[in-house]
């Protein structure tokens, strides 16, 4: 997480715990945790006011994604697959847009400038539009759009009794499901073996195609914002890892 914000626990029946930091970031997860109210794999929103919320504690802790077994990483994948199931939209897009995207596609390349503003005046620059190359799959469907988490780094999937949880949700957005699994699969070093797991748990056959169009872009969008965050040993994997992906 973050160290923008800090954590306290709270006292009361149950485990819970207050998060606090900027306003605008805990007034998005708060919206975010009321869209995913009631499910296992989420905390449940207790109080929220200017720059805190409250909430339960997930049972359990998060564990190296990459090492999961394969039983694990389809949980993980039905998880998410539940998670984008839950809200569908005809347009999509990150809340500094000026617009949302009206297509996948569009979308696909708004978020590959979004890669290229933070890896401009690198060596790097240009990779993510020469990305776009790898053409996405068509998916029927006059609301192609789905709820992504937005930030499925290991630290925001905690590991209890009941399975996989899903904490941090200040970067949700509507947005494609495969950019999502991309981010999951960069972010974490996915062996191919663990990442085929959470796709079959997934239960999407034409997911695995679209998650492989977005995985140069998903990881030189989070190489940018690790060097923006002054974090060039983070960043290096994912640049190079993205430079492969594009040739």
């Amino acid at each position: 997480m973050s160290t923008r914000f800090t954590l306290r626990d709270l006292p009361g029946p149950e485990p819970a715990i207050e998060k606090a930091g900027p306003a605008d970031a805990l007034a998005r997860e708060a919206e975010a945790l009321a869209i995913v109210a009631g499910r296992p794999w989420a905390p449940r929103l207790l109080d929220a006011g200017p720059g805190r919320i409250a909430t339960t504690r997930c049972p359990g802790a998060p564990r190296p994604l990459a090492g999961l077994a394969a039983g694990d990483a389809r949980r993980l994948g039905a998880v998410l697959r539940e998670l984008h199931d839950l809200r569908r939209a005809a347009e999509g897009g990150l809340p500094r847009w000026p617009a949302p995207a009206p297509s996948l596609a569009a979308y696909r390349e708004a978020r590959a400038e979004d890669a290229e503003a933070g890896l401009a005046a690198t060596p790097a620059a240009g990779l993510a539009r020469r990305a776009l190359a790898v053409a996405l799959p068509a998916r029927a469907g006059p609301e192609p759009f789905r709820l992504l988490h937005g930030d499925l780094v290991e630290a925001n999937v905690v590991w209890g009794p009941e399975g996989p949880a899903l904490v941090d949700w200040e970067f949700w957005r509507m947005g494609d499901p495969a950019e999502d699994l991309a981010y999951l699969a960069e972010l974490n070093a996915l062996p191919d073996p663990v990442l085929a797991g959470v796709l079959e748990g997934y239960g999407r056959a034409d997911t695995a195609a679209a998650v492989a169009a977005w995985r140069a872009i998903a990881a030189l969008d989070a190489a940018g914002w690790y060097l923006a965050q002054g974090m060039e040993d983070e960043a290096r994997p994912l640049l190079e890892r993205g430079a492969s992906l594009t040739g």
